[in-house]
């Protein structure tokens, strides 16, 4: 009689343990082409702009790898290919040795533990270097918030990654933006 009871309380320990990795999934890395940004409405390029093709990018660091056992996150490799695409892609990026250098950090994306709306932060310095004068003409850290809800994925693991990638979307979107406004870049 005891033995049949363990019996069927390791059966209902094991079942549980089997729907929990089932229903929170594997973690996976934010993925590059999510987080890199189209054009950018409000901060087209013009052909003759100070900014066209000219910001090279220097050193970008600042994220870490993704450990499938516990939760998403942005690699720095990642975070470097999506700003550089999102530059290209608003004409921005230079081909070679830029008028400009642009150097990013990664400094912090905070995410919460759990739950069914799941928003990151993120949080990215970023300075550009005039490379003629070597003057620093712009150096902020962006804050960007993103919110997935619920109905956006059903596993968490899942919506923690999509609210990583939204929130790096969002940063380097708003840096185009900021960069596009500043001074040095308005010519």
């Amino acid at each position: 009689m005891a033995y049949t009871y363990r019996f069927k309380s390791f059966v209902r320990l094991s079942l549980a343990l089997v729907a929990g990795c089932v229903l929170s999934g594997c973690a996976s890395g934010a993925r590059t082409g999510a987080m890199t940004t189209g054009v950018v409405p409000n901060a087209i390029v013009a052909s003759n702009s100070p900014a066209r093709n000219a910001i090279a990018l220097g050193n970008v660091s600042g994220g870490s790898d993704t450990n499938p056992l516990w939760k998403s996150n942005v690699s720095t490799d990642n975070f470097l290919d999506a700003l550089k695409q999102s530059l290209q892609l608003n004409v921005l990026l230079a081909a070679n040795a830029g008028q400009y250098r642009l150097d990013a950090e990664l400094m912090d994306l905070d995410q919460p533990f759990g739950g069914f709306d799941m928003e990151v932060t993120a949080h990215v310095h970023y300075k550009l270097t005039d490379e003629t004068s070597q003057k620093v003409v712009f150096d902020e850290t962006v804050v960007t918030p993103h919110t997935t809800n619920f109905s956006d994925a059903f596993l968490g693991g899942e919506r923690l990654r999509l609210a990583n990638e939204g929130a790096i979307h969002d940063n380097i979107q708003s840096l185009i933006t900021k960069l596009l406004a500043s001074p040095a870049l308005k010519g």
